[in-house]
């Protein structure tokens, strides 16, 4: 049980601030409160868990990601967070040919879409 809990990265309050442009452990921690990150406290000081903090740090884009890519966004995320640029850009292309399904056939409906 002591190996597991040694490998739970920690974060300090003071290491946030950076990420989310504060500098008062009071505003990081009431940032932290309102995006749902638990802030504990020991003798070394108040952290919070990173994964909990990534997430939280991650929510705007993933939320839109989803609203974006739809059951694709796990895979764009992915991408993200490796930097993989270029997949990126051909995904949101593969992306553009499933939603242009219908192809009008006159000049007029052509230049609408």
């Amino acid at each position: 049980m002591k190996n597991e809990l040694q490998n739970v990265d920690r974060i300090y309050i003071k290491e946030i601030g950076p990420f989310i442009n504060r500098k008062s452990a009071d505003t990081i921690k009431r940032w932290c409160k309102e995006s749902n990150v638990d802030v504990h406290k020991d003798c070394s000081g108040e952290f919070v868990y990173r994964n909990d903090f990534e997430l939280a740090y991650d929510m705007p884009l993933i939320l839109r990601l989803k609203k974006i890519h739809g059951e694709n966004w796990r895979k764009v995320y992915d991408a993200y967070l490796r930097n993989e640029l270029p997949n990126l850009l051909a995904f949101k292309e593969d992306l553009n040919k499933y939603k242009r399904g219908y192809k009008p056939k006159g000049n007029i409906g052509k230049k609408l879409i």
